[in-house]
């Protein structure tokens, strides 16, 4: 265990040799300090996995040691070293933050088996830390993810919108153009940033692709070729619901608006033989997807339901698909693959 370092630390040069060298036998790493002082400056220069120090030295004892110690590395694990009449202090230092004590005579077995201990809890410790952060890393990054990418979503589809607008007013000013497609490109490449960075974050083997995950479209659903597509359009931003009716109504088709879970549910019952298409927002304020989803599909079963999120949302969309889900778009999606996606649908 030779990326394993241990300070060893006792102003008895015997004690503090022959600890040394019953530990060096074990292949740790050791460094030697022959008073407090000369400790704490070891470890200002250098990181240390486990302090052993004895309890009664000159100028600093070992219960200052371990406070000073804690303030340089309060994740160090310390374990004290003391006679039988210093029992009492030994175990108040175990109070203040000592993983150990051991009693002097040293026994080597017992050295070799409590640092043994000491060493597997804190490669524990590291462990849980280092999940715990990469836990909290992963969490931060899907918020992030949501919440800049529903603003991306209206970034994107705003820019889509203008162009149109321009291109139906004749309007062909190129400086304008230009910085929309700046725009654009900037917002696109933000989102490939967090796209790699959920990748990092949370590793998928089998990834969800960016639109359809069921193929045989045309036997489902009733035939309403002949007349206007209705889409029920369930999303609690604001923002995104005026863009996507906007873009939606673009192409021709006619659309229902619903703010939450309970009032697109509501409108889907009196309205399910008019509705096309159900594009549902999975994370709502009253509801997740999966629930919206199943209570739906109870009302009718052939209902066609898209679902989209500015989460990573794997395994729920996985789900939500084995339940009737007809595909997923992720956030944000600009009125092209919006628009193409939900025309292979609908036809």
């Amino acid at each position: 265990m030779a990326d394993v370092r241990i300070l060893v630390v006792d102003d008895d040069y015997a004690s503090r040799l022959l600890i040394s060298k019953i530990l060096e036998k074990e292949k740790y790493e050791i460094v030697q300090a022959s008073n407090g002082f000369d400790a704490t400056n070891q470890l200002r220069k250098s990181s240390f996995d486990l302090l052993i120090s004895d309890l009664k030295m000159e100028g600093m004892d070992g219960i200052e040691l371990l406070q000073k110690a804690r303030l340089i590395e309060p994740t160090l694990a310390v374990i004290i070293l003391t006679g039988h009449a210093s029992m009492q202090t030994a175990i108040d230092s175990v109070r203040l933050g000592a993983i150990d004590y051991l009693l002097k005579p040293i026994n080597s077995d017992e050295l070799r088996i409590r640092v043994k201990k000491a060493i597997e809890r804190v490669q524990l410790e590291k462990r849980l830390t280092e999940i715990e952060r990469q836990m909290t890393f992963s969490a931060t990054v899907t918020t992030a993810n949501h919440e800049i990418n529903q603003p991306l979503t209206v970034i994107l589809s705003g820019i889509d919108m203008i162009k149109m607008e321009f291109e139906k007013a004749g309007v062909s000013d190129e400086k304008i153009i230009k910085y929309l497609t700046l725009i654009e490109k900037s917002s696109t490449r933000i989102a490939n940033i967090l796209r790699n960075l959920r990748e990092i974050s949370s590793p998928v083997i089998h990834k969800i692709p960016h639109g359809m995950r069921m193929v045989d479209l045309q036997s489902q659903g009733r035939d309403k070729r002949f007349r206007e597509k209705y889409i029920l359009l369930v999303e609690d931003e604001e923002q995104i619901r005026i863009l996507v009716q906007d873009m939606l109504e673009s192409a021709g088709y006619r659309v229902i608006l619903s703010a939450n879970a309970e009032e697109g549910i509501e409108i889907y019952k009196g309205q399910k033989d008019l509705i096309d298409l159900i594009l549902l927002d999975y994370y709502l304020p009253d509801g997740s997807g999966l629930d919206v989803l199943r209570k739906i599909k109870e009302i009718d079963s052939s209902t066609k339901v898209l679902l989209t999120s500015g989460f990573e949302l794997h395994d729920d969309i996985e789900k939500a698909i084995e339940e009737g889900a007809i595909g997923f778009i992720s956030k944000p999606f600009n009125r092209e693959q919006i628009i193409n996606m939900i025309h292979q649908i609908t036809t």
